[in-house]
């Protein structure tokens, strides 16, 4: 289900694709089947040409395959295309596909020399954890396939594939062939930006789950305590200096796995 319906103008060769005989994917044909409530050799009609899929059928082999709602539309144009009953018809839905293709093309093309995000886009990305933990797998070779960041992160494939799509549009992402890779476009949150808190207790949340989980490879710790704010400074200040002596560590380190970093130091009482 790694495959885009946005490759193809035609139905059942993206179907053919999606729904390979072999490898991982294999049996995927029976469980369309099933999903449908037809016989397999419906299916395999459908994708030699002997029947076509019906509206309906096709609306729901698109939830089947966790499309995207823009291209389950464009997946639907497609099977209107080869249903279509005459030469006018068919024109009709084949000038709406192309024109699809040409605005993805043209979005493709611009956001080559996108560098930064808007503030609109920057509040929709600092949202969720979603965001910033998918950007952070399209720099690791492991995770840069939908199917690979849905089953990395546990999230939904829909989730995933909707979300590359907003990477690809705002240049956050590339797509190389069949996989994504991080683009060109900077990620920067100031101190005094309306997504700073946000942001924080996004990855806090994440930080208290990670307990349930039990890793022995994880660290954590917790400590109240009641100092001097001399003391207090002192330690905010052995604090900023790991942050920074942390710096040149990343950057030098190579792109495996995605971690969280989240450290904090502040007064409990308000008065």
């Amino acid at each position: 289900m790694g495959h885009s319906a946005f490759d193809f103008i035609d139905y059942r060769k993206y179907l053919i694709e999606a729904l390979p005989k072999k490898g991982d994917s294999r049996g995927l044909r029976t469980k369309l089947a099933d999903f449908l409530g037809v016989q397999k050799g419906f299916i395999s009609s459908i994708l030699h040409g002997g029947a076509e899929l019906s509206l309906e059928q096709a609306f729901r082999v698109s939830r089947f395959l966790s499309q995207t709602e823009e291209e389950q539309t464009y997946f639907l144009l497609l099977v209107q295309k080869a249903r279509a009953g005459s030469k006018d018809l068919e024109e009709h839905f084949t000038k709406k596909i192309f024109e699809i293709q040409i605005k993805r093309k043209e979005i493709s093309e611009r956001i080559q020399i996108k560098t930064a995000l808007s503030e609109s886009d920057q509040l929709l990305y600092y949202s969720s954890w979603h965001y910033t933990a998918i950007h952070m797998c399209l720099r690791t070779k492991k995770t840069q396939t939908a199917p690979e960041i849905a089953k990395y992160l546990g999230l939904p494939f829909v989730r995933i594939s909707e979300m590359l799509e907003f990477f690809l549009r705002t240049g956050i992402a590339i797509k190389k062939g069949d996989h994504y890779e991080a683009g060109a476009t900077r990620i920067h949150i100031t101190a005094d930006s309306p997504s700073i808190s946000k942001h924080h207790s996004n990855w806090r949340i994440q930080s208290i789950q990670s307990l349930d989980r039990k890793n022995s490879e994880d660290l954590h710790y917790s400590l109240v305590m009641s100092i001097s704010n001399e003391a207090a400074q002192k330690i905010r200040e052995l604090l900023l200096q790991s942050i920074q002596a942390s710096e040149p560590v990343i950057q030098a380190a190579q792109d495996e796995d995605v971690y969280g970093l989240t450290i904090d130091l502040f007064k409990v009482g308000v008065g």
